[in-house]
């Protein structure tokens, strides 16, 4: 390896130590409790060091940001149903974005639990590459090209099927810290499995209350002459 190559390993190295410790920092006390001094002192580094690859925080976050969502998005696509049912897409990103939020729950947390500015054109919006949300929207348009969840919005499906496995992840992150639990958990994977059926059900429930709605209003009565 010449040393040009050495170097802008290092560099790299840097960089990726910078984001872990902004991650770490930001998972612990959240987007106020995040400055270029303490991701300095996390990493050992002198805060000029962390200058040399980001001009500010804000710079640093959407870095952050830009990197995870990401990873995020590799992860849901290769999502692959196990059926022809129209529904395994969206039981596969459901369970994609479970494993994610498990095995890496720092990066969950800076993402999704913890209140920051971001820049929504971190993420390019449906590009499937960094947008996972449209992963999802696919997969909801595939359930409704199929006749499901007629006279829905596919916002409405998307965002409440997210919502759902959302609450039961978070949930568990948020109750691994503890010593001892409040409460015993069922396994994970049963609780997730189980809001996603309860969700596709009950949307599909509410699709067909509206289908039947539809066929019992009444036509207009006729004007009289």
């Amino acid at each position: 390896m010449g040393s040009a190559e050495r170097r802008e390993r290092e560099k790299q190295n840097v960089r990726q130590a910078i984001l872990d410790g902004a991650r770490s920092i930001m998972s612990e006390r959240g987007y106020e409790g995040l400055t270029m001094r303490a991701v300095a002192d996390r990493i050992e580094y002198s805060p000029a060091a962390i200058y040399k690859h980001f001009t500010d925080r804000e710079d640093l976050v959407r870095a952050l940001c830009a990197c995870d969502f990401y990873a995020f998005a590799q992860v849901l696509r290769p999502a692959r149903p196990k059926s022809d049912d129209p529904l395994e897409p969206m039981r596969a990103i459901g369970q994609a974005y479970s494993e994610f939020a498990l095995r890496y729950p720092e990066q969950f947390r800076v993402m999704f639990m913890t209140p920051k500015p971001i820049d929504h054109d971190v993420i390019e919006r449906g590009n499937p590459e960094q947008d996972s949300y449209y992963t999802l929207e696919q997969a909801v348009g595939v359930a409704q090209a199929a006749g499901r969840f007629a006279g829905l919005s596919p916002a409405l499906v998307a965002q409440s099927c997210w919502a759902a496995v959302h609450g039961v992840v978070a949930l568990e992150i948020a109750h691994t810290t503890p010593k001892k639990r409040f409460l015993e958990f069922e396994p994970i994977q049963l609780r997730v499995d189980t809001v996603m059926e309860a969700i596709l059900a009950g949307l599909q429930a509410l699709s067909d209350e509206k289908s039947k709605a539809g066929r019992r209003r009444p036509a207009g009565r006729s004007k009289r002459r």
